[in-house]
């Protein structure tokens, strides 16, 4: 069973092989008869309609399976959708829980500390658990970190000051190089979504694909587009 990526495939090689019935040419043999490529005597006109019929025919059948793998792939990444958002509910309700937990922890571990510290007591050896106070490496703290940060730099001690990258205000420049403004360097670049809706009235892709490349001046059977 061909992939979807195989049947556009073929769908675009197809529609070189229009071009090629409709430009096609034929041979004379020594009579002046139109003949084909294996020397039958043939009417071109008749033998183009033939080769644009079975020609469609393939299309038709293309365009079909196309369309129900389209179809088929599409729901499933309407699931997959599903089980994003799923997970993402259920990572933000995770995501609270372990908040929760984590301030019980620290909450009950500051309790059990201070009490042991009004015990006078630093360590408790038992069955299931020990329990030892140790002094933590010292932690820095900084009261006024402006008036800090002005002392650091009135020192010209710029080396212990972390500076970060300026933010570019893409949505402003956006709009102003619409306006017609140049900013070396910065352009819009397009690009493509695919919209993937709740299915309703069924719509083939074969005129989109001839209205696309202008062949709608090539006459057909009107049964062909139905």
């Amino acid at each position: 069973m061909e992939r979807l990526f195989d049947i556009s495939s073929n769908f675009a090689e197809l529609f070189d092989r229009f071009d090629e019935i409709q430009e096609m040419e034929f041979d004379k043999d020594e009579s002046g008869q139109y003949v084909d490529g294996e020397g039958n005597v043939v009417n071109p006109d008749t033998y183009r309609a033939d080769m644009l019929q079975a020609w469609f025919d393939t299309l038709e059948g293309i365009e079909e399976e196309f369309n129900f793998k389209a179809e088929n792939t599409a729901q499933y990444i309407k699931s997959l959708k599903a089980e994003e958002a799923a997970i993402k509910t259920e990572e933000d309700k995770l995501k609270k829980r372990r908040q929760q937990y984590g301030r019980k922890i620290e909450c009950m571990t500051t309790y059990l500390r201070n009490c042991m510290e009004q015990m006078g007591v630093k360590k408790i050896e038992m069955p299931r658990a020990r329990i030892t106070i140790r002094s933590n490496a010292p932690s820095l703290k900084i009261a006024d970190e402006v008036a800090f940060i002005n002392m650091l730099q009135d020192r010209g001690r710029d080396d212990l000051l972390k500076y970060e990258l300026p933010e570019i205000r893409k949505s402003e420049i956006k709009k102003l190089i619409k306006a017609g403004e140049d900013f070396p360097g910065a352009v819009l670049e397009s690009s493509k979504s695919l919209i993937i809706g709740i299915g309703g009235k069924c719509y083939g892709i074969t005129r989109a694909y001839f209205r696309i490349l202008g062949k709608w001046k090539v006459r057909f059977d009107a049964q062909l587009w139905r």
